[in-house]
């Protein structure tokens, strides 16, 4: 088990560098919801955060922030590789983490279950003095009795980063709907663009900008159809009939180079290195990758030598208006257990504040969990576009599994939208 920690020297100095280059764009003493420290301020204790993130610099200048209230209590992030086994691990140990993350995938699976039972209902204010108004509330998961293991911190969506200026220099209109998609593909088709539309050799994950909000939209108001779906029976492939067909003519449209999108080696990095060359007016791809964008810039010598304006847009595959399916990226639970369980919830307190979940996403470049949206100038699309929300609507991973492998056979010719929906539940 990889083990990395951060000192609160190093996080002072992330913070501090971070504060210079302007990210912290409103004053906490200024804000209308100025926190308010309700232990001890001299406390000295150790609070330790396990996630899966090998960088996690947002969060460490969150714990800068919290120590200008606590100024003895030490915050530890620590990166554990291969999270999915060793933070069972962890937990196990004489030093378990007092907060850890977790993902809304966890949910329908149930060898997590032993892992979510390790954690705090966070909504038991009673217990916790944890406030959770200001997060977005579709966002949130409850069980049936009303707890809440898990709090989103970070949220995520799949759609497509957009070259501006290529938009610009052919004159054609960035699309918000299939009509106006078809459009703009023909039109760089017939001035040399090789493959409109790129992604990255993983046809699989590139399933959830192509037809998440499709599908989403299709079985959302249809409770009957969400049961089904979640129970995996095989008879609710037909749910996903309507987005394997469009999938299947939209393939057929020859606006995607596949073996262009081949040479992609990994879905993060060189997604983002192809896109910088500067000749892919549109790159699915997801909210998780656009975070490393402003990062690698500087590392392209094309984009150095020729910088664009770049956005990251819904993709249009509907007829009516494009729309992304948002869930969180990271979610942080707390252990039960921990032995300064006062104050962990006293910094989940802290830092699911407005403020806090803003700065986070502006620092991490993802989207904000609050109820007020702070974009990223690299979002601000997003604004016009359609909102779903997995968890309001219901729809669990497992059965998004099914969607995105069936996708991916249809996509690759490997099967028939008929053949893919009868294999429902069998994928």
């Amino acid at each position: 088990m990889k083990i990395k920690e951060f000192t609160r020297q190093a996080i002072k100095l992330s913070a501090v560098l971070l504060f210079t280059a302007g990210l912290f764009s409103c004053s906490r003493k200024n804000s209308a919801s100025a926190f308010v420290p309700s232990l001890d301020t001299k406390t000295k204790c150790r609070i330790e955060i396990a996630g899966r993130y090998q960088n996690f610099e947002a969060l460490e200048a969150e714990f800068d922030r919290f120590n200008e209230f606590y100024p003895d209590v030490e915050l530890y992030y620590t990166y554990l590789d291969d999270y999915k086994k060793s933070i069972f691990t962890a937990l196990a140990g004489t030093n378990a983490p007092d907060i850890f993350m977790t993902f809304p995938w966890m949910l329908d699976k149930s060898n997590y279950s032993p892992l979510l039972d390790n954690t705090e209902n966070i909504a038991d204010f009673e217990q916790t003095g944890i406030e959770l108004s200001s997060i977005n509330q579709k966002l949130l998961y409850k069980t049936e009795d009303g707890s809440v293991p898990m709090v989103p911190v970070l949220c995520a969506a799949s759609g497509m980063l957009v070259n501006e200026d290529l938009f610009n220099k052919e004159g054609i209109k960035i699309p918000v709907n299939y009509g106006q998609l078809l459009e703009a593909c023909r039109k760089f088709k017939n001035a040399g663009y090789k493959s409109p539309v790129m992604f990255h050799n993983s046809e699989i994950l590139t399933m959830a900008s192509l037809i998440y909000p499709l599908f989403t939209k299709n079985v959302m108001q249809n409770k009957t159809a969400v049961a089904e779906l979640n129970e995996l029976k095989t008879e609710a492939g037909e749910y996903m009939r309507p987005a394997l067909e469009w999938l299947d003519s939209f393939k057929k449209e020859g606006f995607i180079d596949f073996e262009e999108c081949r040479a992609i080696k990994d879905n993060y990095s060189a997604v983002i290195m192809r896109f910088f060359e500067g000749d892919v007016p549109m790159m699915l791809a997801s909210a998780d990758v656009v975070s490393g964008t402003k990062k690698r810039e500087s590392l392209s010598e094309a984009f150095t030598n020729k910088p664009f304006k770049y956005s990251f847009y819904a993709f249009p595959s509907l007829e009516n208006g494009a729309a992304v399916l948002e869930v969180p990226s990271v979610e942080f639970s707390v252990n039960k257990n921990s032995r300064n369980l006062k104050m962990t919830n006293e910094f989940m307190r802290f830092l699911l504040r407005t403020d806090e979940l803003n700065n986070l996403a502006k620092i991490k470049r993802l989207i904000t969990c609050s109820t007020v949206y702070s974009f990223d100038d690299v979002y601000a699309p997003l604004e016009n576009a359609g909102h779903l929300y997995q968890l309001e609507i219901g729809i669990m991973d497992n059965a998004y599994s099914q969607l995105r492998m069936a996708g991916y056979q249809v996509f690759t010719d490997k099967m028939t939208v008929d053949e893919a929906v009868k294999n429902f539940g069998k994928f």
